[in-house]
């Protein structure tokens, strides 16, 4: 079994680390046609990402094997949205897709906002993002400027909300009968998920990311490098940070913390009550815009180009980094001990 992480100081570090039993050994490769381009979702022994290439894709969490593939002419984008006995992806065109889980058989699709050009090549400008799921509709934010809602059982609109006219490049989160939407133009909204109707809001000075729902809270980045925190019942604002760096990722909450990354490379960890900034780590890599990921007292990051890094949750230290990945293309994932990513053409599970 080949060990991906390298020098001796690291295996120390991570020999260090008493809150994780990671050890940095590749459990399996598979050799993708194209760059993973969406997230990575795991459901019932099973992983569900989309390609470049367009193909919507499960693997086997244990072998690597793959299950099933079905082709599309659109990139992949966003993290997938599994629901009940499906798993829904959303395309570069503005379609959204429902493949039956076991067999990615077809169950339903929306239309798409994107054409063809004089060669008849697909033209990605509908979305740049995923889906997000629940109180019985999936949500996308597309490029006509507004958020879509469908039912997840046949895929038929619910509603649509209007945002800016420089409308949203990130995804809805869904959380507690509300959806919430940062826009590019630095607003920030809550919207009833039965009507579409905004109910409350705030702002930043920069876009919007992907908002972050936990532990009845909502958290919102922005690239003007502000971090705010929401309690959700009462819409009461709880604390606002500024980490000085444009934020390029969703928030990661988890054991306490808050993790980001931004657009100079670096993973900053704050306090998930106060808001307090905790540590930072620089990536030397470029900007980050895949979402780092918390496990087993670990932070799982990396920029566009260059090593992924496994951080300690407590400090930032670094208790390992991935030597031969090309950097993240995606939100990786992590699960029963495996941490799985997209890097170049290549998809890892290491444990």
């Amino acid at each position: 079994m080949r060990k991906i992480f390298v020098s001796a100081l690291v295996l120390v570090c991570l020999m260090a680390v008493s809150a994780s039993a990671f050890s940095g050994h590749e459990a399996w490769k598979l050799k993708l046609d194209s760059p993973l381009t969406s997230g990575i979702a795991v459901s019932e022994g099973a992983l569900f990402f989309g390609l470049e290439s367009g193909t919507a894709c499960a693997v086997n969490v244990n072998t690597g094997r793959i299950i099933w593939e079905v082709a599309g002419d659109n990139s992949v984008y966003g993290m997938p949205s599994v629901v009940r006995d499906m798993v829904i992806f959303a395309r570069g065109d503005g379609e959204v897709i429902a493949l039956k889980a076991s067999d990615g058989s077809f169950v339903w699709a929306t239309g798409g906002l994107g054409g063809r050009d004089i060669r008849g090549r697909a033209v990605n400008d509908g979305l740049s993002d995923g889906t997000s799921a629940g109180g019985g509709m999936v949500y996308v934010s597309k490029a006509d400027s507004k958020v879509h809602a469908y039912r997840d059982s046949d895929g038929r609109t619910a509603w649509t909300y209007t945002t800016s006219d420089q409308g949203v490049r990130s995804a809805p989160t869904y959380s507690d009968g509300l959806v919430f939407v940062g826009e590019y133009d630095g607003i920030f909204s809550i919207i009833d998920a039965k009507t579409g109707r905004r109910l409350n809001g705030g702002g930043a000075g920069g876009a919007v990311n992907t908002p972050a729902a936990a532990n009845g809270n909502v958290y919102f980045s922005s690239w003007d490098g502000s971090v705010n925190a929401v309690k959700i019942k009462g819409v009461i604002p709880l604390w606002n940070a500024n980490v000085r760096d444009a934020i390029t990722t969703q928030p990661e909450v988890s054991g306490g913390k808050i993790v980001v990354g931004t657009g100079r490379g670096t993973i900053v960890a704050l306090d998930e009550k106060t808001g307090r900034i905790l540590w930072r780590f620089n990536t030397n890599g470029g900007n980050i815009s895949a979402k780092p990921v918390i496990a087993d007292g670990l932070v799982f990051a990396g920029a566009e180009s260059g090593a992924v890094y496994a951080l300690d949750l407590a400090t930032g230290r670094p208790a390992g980094t991935l030597s031969d990945a090309n950097g993240l293309n995606s939100t990786p994932a992590y699960s029963g001990g495996l941490l799985f990513f997209g890097s170049g053409n290549n998809l890892y599970a290491v444990r």
